[in-house]
């Protein structure tokens, strides 16, 4: 669990309810029945639970990744997590 970046089309608004908060979740059928070819951009969602955005909307994985830079993560690290599409919250490590 931890963060994963989705595909969206420039522009998705994520489900909020009626205090204007967002919906866990509420993106998946939404997205699930978007045609590919109309989701050009990218977007940080948690994942801990169903999901909920986390970082605006990029229309280049480029821009994605100098906003990660600029929230605190190495160029490395956001390197990576672009690669990758996911990085978990936290690791755990037991020893014998």
């Amino acid at each position: 669990m931890g963060r994963e970046i989705l595909r969206v089309p420039l522009g998705f608004q994520h489900p909020k309810d009626n205090e204007g908060e967002y919906i866990a979740g509420a993106h998946l059928e939404q997205l699930w029945y978007t045609d590919e070819t109309l989701k050009t951009a990218y977007q940080v969602y948690e994942n801990i639970s169903e999901g909920s955005p986390v970082s605006p909307i990029f229309p280049t994985v480029e821009e994605l990744r100098e906003w990660l830079v600029n929230q605190g993560f190495s160029y490395e690290q956001a390197l990576d997590f672009c690669a990758a599409g996911h990085m978990p919250s936290f690791v755990v490590r037991t020893s014998k």
